[in-house]
């Protein structure tokens, strides 16, 4: 199936100043606050933003319900899931509630093996940049998808350079149809300012101690992109003395998942995280259903 052949919906589209953010269609602000807080795992901020997209899907494809063909959901990653398999989650149950409604089969989301993560940050990188940092990695799709209409949920299309990498990685699987759905997509001028995407991840977090509330309350999931920022952050350790033992396990676990050279490359905050789990070999999350860090380990915790 050719690129051209993509449909592609969208929650919202973007216009504007990276720091003010509106939609194209409506003129009303775009919540970045909810966005930012949903790419760190804030479960309350990913309900309401995939509820919106599953609602603007269901409206725009009602096939999805209708079609006796089940939907799958791909979602790229390698231990850790990114946010927008939370998103994605959320977008299927809505879909499935419908399906069931209606008597046909139930979609699933299926895993696109991701053979390392990125090693730079992604949000603040030039095209360039981005390019280069996709074609290093591998992406492979183990399940069969021939037949099926596959939804990609996505948080932000900016240069569209990992929605290309992902279709590429899908399109020999010969599934019938192929959509992407969007929680905000950049109209062209925002798009040759691809910090944007950095804005908007740090409009409401701009530390790793934001998302404590929601941990408190269990209203967290864990995303790679907060592992990788709290690895990194000079409030790990307070933040690991506020948390859950359960938090601070599946951190560990995923880090080490993840593999040796992403443990190295974080070696400052893996001590800390050994340290507060009472040193190397001590206790681990070892619940492997899911992701590592998937919303029945960490969320209720």
């Amino acid at each position: 199936m050719g690129m051209q052949n993509v449909r592609r919906v969208t929650a919202h589209v973007l216009t504007g100043a990276p720091e003010r953010l509106r939609d194209v269609r409506s003129g009303a602000a775009f919540d970045a606050d909810a966005y930012s807080r949903m790419k760190h795992g804030d479960l309350d901020a990913i309900e309401a933003l995939g509820g919106e997209l599953a609602r603007v899907l269901l409206a725009d494809l009602p096939s999805l319900v209708s079609s006796p063909a089940a939907p799958v959901f791909p979602v790229a990653y390698l231990e850790v899931p990114p946010s927008c398999y939370f998103l994605a989650d959320v977008v299927l149950r809505a879909v499935n509630e419908r399906r069931h409604a209606a008597g046909t089969a139930p979609g699933r989301i299926v895993k696109v093996h991701k053979d390392s993560v990125t090693h730079t940050d992604y949000a603040t990188a030039t095209p360039e940049q981005r390019r280069a940092e996709l074609s290093r990695i591998a992406f492979r799709l183990d399940e069969p998808i021939e037949g099926n209409a596959v939804v990609v949920v996505d948080d932000v299309r900016v240069t569209g350079h990992a929605e290309a990498t992902i279709l590429r990685a899908l399109a020999g699987g010969r599934p019938a149809s192929l959509v992407t759905a969007y929680v905000a997509v950049c109209d062209d001028d925002l798009a040759r300012t691809p910090q944007v995407e950095s804005a908007l991840n740090q409009a409401r977090v701009t530390s790793v101690l934001d998302l404590l509330p929601a941990i408190r309350a269990g209203r967290f999931v864990l995303t790679i992109r907060f592992l990788k920022r709290a690895l990194a952050s000079p409030d790990l350790a307070r933040l690991v003395g506020e948390c859950p033992r359960s938090v601070v396990e599946a951190m560990c676990a995923g880090a080490e998942a993840t593999g040796p050279s992403f443990v190295t490359a974080y070696a400052e905050g893996m001590a800390v995280l050994e340290a507060a789990l009472g040193g190397p070999g001590g206790p681990r999350d070892g619940g492997r259903g899911g992701p590592v860090g998937g919303i029945s380990q960490v969320a209720h915790a």
